[in-house]
């Protein structure tokens, strides 16, 4: 039988932490591009089969994101 607390020796062992001098760490200059790249798109079965597959909708999707992109550069004629 396991004992449910540990024992005394264990936590002679251990050391102290002084919590008083902790600080919150930020989530570092990487946390908002690890975030985007967890972006997804849920697509039903319906319309995947439709587009012809998965890779056929992700080339479809990206065809029209180059196409915004494309236009965006452009610019408008004034």
């Amino acid at each position: 039988m396991k004992p449910s607390e540990p024992s005394k020796a264990s936590l002679r062992e251990m050391p102290e932490i002084d919590f008083t001098r902790a600080r919150v760490v930020s989530r570092g200059r990487h946390a908002a591009r690890a975030r985007r790249s967890f972006e997804t798109l849920i697509i039903d079965k319906k319309t995947l089969k439709a587009l012809g597959g998965a890779d056929a909708a992700l080339a479809i999707l990206e065809a029209v994101a180059n196409s915004i992109a494309a236009s965006r550069k452009k610019g408008r004629a004034a």
